[in-house]
């Protein structure tokens, strides 16, 4: 005989209990309803932030091309010989755009447009601010050189000195033309002994400098004794090549 199958019947409460699932389901839907203008001002928040970031972006790059084309035209300017318009031009973007690298380079051009038309203070006021804010290197000694050549232009020696020095103390294009300043400066301020010295550091420095035959005519001029002592040789030179000024 088969066993015998007995059915379990479902209770009234059993029969109300909510199906798990289901229940999920409407937690759910309650949770966004109850949510969803939070959600949808979240996500316009996100929408508003992302497109003012775009537009600050390209609003920003937009200003660069414009600040690109003013540079390239002062500097057009300053090449033509057309130094008061280079001034004017160079003048406006430095001061309408300081916060962007054209806008500071802009003065470093600037006082090379007043040098090229003999406006020493200006000169001298434009490197002055450019480098108190300028960090490279290179820019650095440009117009650090070119503010000794400004103070040697007006006749005040000591601040050309210490121009010349400043530049004279980094590596770069301009170092030797710094060093020979620093000697000429002290020269012409009356600093015999100082001058002789640095013309003779600046011979043991650069031995083979182009400029060799001017330092000793200079030296010669402060009345220092004759240094009769040859070139060092280079690697690989023979005595022969090797000259005695």
């Amino acid at each position: 005989m088969p066993p015998t199958t007995h059915r379990r019947k479902l209770t009234q409460k059993e029969l109300r209990a909510p199906d798990e699932f289901t229940t999920f389901v409407d937690n759910a839907r309650d949770f966004f309803v109850n949510n969803l203008t939070q959600m949808i001002v979240s996500a316009a928040i996100v929408i508003v932030v992302g497109a003012i970031v775009i537009g600050v972006y390209y609003y920003e790059r937009h200003r660069d091309t414009l600040a690109s084309s003013r540079f390239y035209d002062a500097i057009t300017a300053l090449n033509a010989g057309q130094n008061k318009l280079a001034e004017t031009q160079f003048k406006q973007l430095a001061d309408e755009e300081p916060g962007r690298r054209l806008g500071r380079l802009a003065r470093f051009y600037l006082a090379s447009a007043y040098i090229a038309d003999g406006d020493l203070p200006n000169a001298r006021d434009s490197l002055v601010a450019f480098l108190s804010e300028e960090r490279d290197p290179l820019f650095r000694s440009l117009a650090l050189t070119n503010l000794a050549v400004v103070y040697e232009r007006m006749a005040d020696w000591k601040k050309a000195a210490g121009a010349y020095q400043q530049a004279a103390a980094d590596p770069g294009p301009e170092q030797t033309r710094a060093e020979l300043g620093v000697a000429r400066m002290l020269a012409k301020s009356g600093d015999k002994q100082g001058a002789i010295a640095a013309y003779r550091g600046f011979l043991n420095a650069h031995p083979f400098a182009q400029q060799r035959q001017d330092v000793m005519e200079s030296l010669a001029l402060l009345g220092a004794p004759a240094d009769a002592s040859p070139i060092p040789s280079a690697p690989g030179a023979s005595p022969q090549q090797v000259l005695i000024h």
